[in-house]
């Protein structure tokens, strides 16, 4: 199946412009309130079949994820003073950056330009039941 001109061209601008996919249609032609469903997008064959071509599968994507959500930062004191050490420390800022992409992906914290906004705290309040003791 081929991508017709207006996918193509919103698969290009998801790519410019970060990974915006409401923008990036908006961009390409889609009408506002398409463009407000990404997922018409994002879940059809050309586009699965674009990601995977791309090496993006499901399994590349988690296992960055996973290893964002895990950074560290090397950090050397007194170099070349004799005296030096290293101290591995959690990356935070980075963590929160990839914690922030895992959210939205699970569709979970705000897309901008799609109109959805669920804060993290209002998902797990809504799912504390499920994890009752």
């Amino acid at each position: 199946m081929m991508a017709t001109n207006r996918q193509a061209k919103a698969i290009e601008n998801i790519v410019e412009n970060g990974g915006n996919v409401s923008k990036a249609m908006r961009d390409a032609g889609y009408s506002p309130q398409t463009a407000k469903t990404p997922q018409k997008l994002t879940n059809s064959i050309v586009f699965q079949k674009y990601m995977q071509d791309a090496g993006l599968t499901d399994e590349k994507l988690v296992q960055v994820l996973k290893d964002g959500l895990d950074a560290t930062k090397v950090i050397v004191m007194g170099q070349g003073s004799g005296e030096s050490f290293v101290d591995v420390t959690p990356d935070h800022p980075t963590r929160h950056k990839f914690l922030e992409t895992s959210l939205k992906i699970r569709g979970i914290g705000k897309d901008e330009g799609s109109g959805q906004s669920l804060h993290f705290h209002q998902h797990l309040e809504s799912k504390k039941d499920d994890y009752a003791f």
